[in-house]
């Protein structure tokens, strides 16, 4: 138990600089497949003034899902979206010493609010009413057209890896997942082949590189009294190609089922279109988001093989991995429809 650490405890007290700080709870989140995520709750003196308050650390798994793991890039682009109009917490510090807390980890504040599972029957079971749909919504089309409006550059988010002109955006995500793919022994599945090198010849042409989330849906943020106070899950965080997201976005896993069909559960495809159209300035181009939904579904698979490979080879007492692997013939028969969607196109 973290509260029961007078180590940790001393450790805390000097990075918020408190004096007779005592750890009053702790809980590990469930929700996420990924990166660790823990609520403390704190009590503490500073100036004199009695502090009670609750942080949240984010810690480096021993394996899953997203290998290999840096907790620091998700530290350094939140960090870096302060004060941008896009809804993150406030970041405290990163700690990459394994010592303190057994692997690297970062702090920042806790949001109250609530994080809503999709299902095709999340209306059906009360999620969004109507008053929740308008407030979401308006948050969620505002959010992401401010990340991908971002002056990136001017907040340092170069080190995420500037892509080439031209396809670079595309090749540097094929490139990248291809080495995923690799690591796990699958490289030689034929459908992995065959996905890996329609990517490359495919790869459509970029002229604007955003910041691009790689994860935003319903889901993945904290609601609260019907807005969006953050955006969660920033582990697949990159520069790239605006359909990237768009193309996640649409995807109909993420969608209500007809005659709604509400990205999200939250607002029509194209009243998103429009509003995104009109005030990023970028031409919502359909060919690309057929291509980037090749592109997601082999990301995902390669997220599968990841996983898999994940829970056969560490000694992780966490069996989502393995749960999240056994899914690989579902994500290779998705990739193996989007693929033949744009064969035939």
């Amino acid at each position: 138990m973290i509260k029961d650490n007078p180590l940790f405890a001393a450790y805390l007290a000097e990075k918020l600089g408190a004096d007779e700080l005592s750890i009053t709870s702790d809980w590990q989140n469930t929700e996420g497949w990924s990166m660790e995520t823990f609520s403390l709750g704190l009590k503490y003196f500073k100036e004199a003034k009695l502090v009670e308050s609750e942080i949240i650390l984010r810690r480096e798994p021993i394996g899953g899902l997203l290998e290999p793991y840096d907790v620091s890039v998700e530290y350094k682009v939140l960090s870096a979206l302060q004060d941008t109009g896009i809804a993150v917490p406030k970041t405290y510090w990163y700690e990459p010493d394994p010592a303190v807390f057994e692997r690297a980890f970062y702090a920042m504040e806790k949001i109250d609010g609530d994080v809503f599972t999709v299902s095709p029957r999340a209306e059906e079971e009360g999620f969004p009413d109507d008053v929740q749909r308008a407030g979401l919504a308006d948050d969620f089309m505002s959010n992401i057209i401010a990340l991908h409006t971002c002056d990136w550059k001017s907040r340092g988010l170069d080190f995420l890896g500037v892509p080439g002109p031209g396809k670079g955006s595309a090749l540097a995500q094929v490139e990248y997942w291809e080495k995923v793919i690799d690591r796990t022994g699958y490289r030689n599945h034929p459908l992995a082949v065959l996905s890996t090198n329609w990517l490359k010849v495919n790869a459509p042409e970029n002229e604007k590189v955003v910041v691009v989330h790689g994860d935003y849906r319903t889901g993945n943020y904290i609601a609260k009294d019907n807005r969006i106070k953050a955006i969660l899950d920033w582990e697949m965080v990159h520069l790239g190609d605006p359909h990237e997201d768009l193309a996640y976005i649409f995807i109909s896993v993420w969608r209500s089922p007809p005659p709604y069909n509400r990205i999200s559960h939250l607002v029509a495809e194209e009243e998103f279109i429009k509003r995104y159209e009109t005030e990023t300035g970028i031409e919502v181009d359909r060919k690309k988001l057929g291509y980037y939904d090749v592109m997601i579904a082999y990301k995902v698979i390669g997220i599968a093989f990841t996983a898999a490979y994940s829970f056969t080879t560490k000694v992780n007492p966490d069996v989502r991995p393995g749960v999240f692997g056994q899914t690989m013939d579902k994500y290779l028969a998705l990739l193996a429809q989007a693929l033949n969607t744009q064969l035939e196109s």
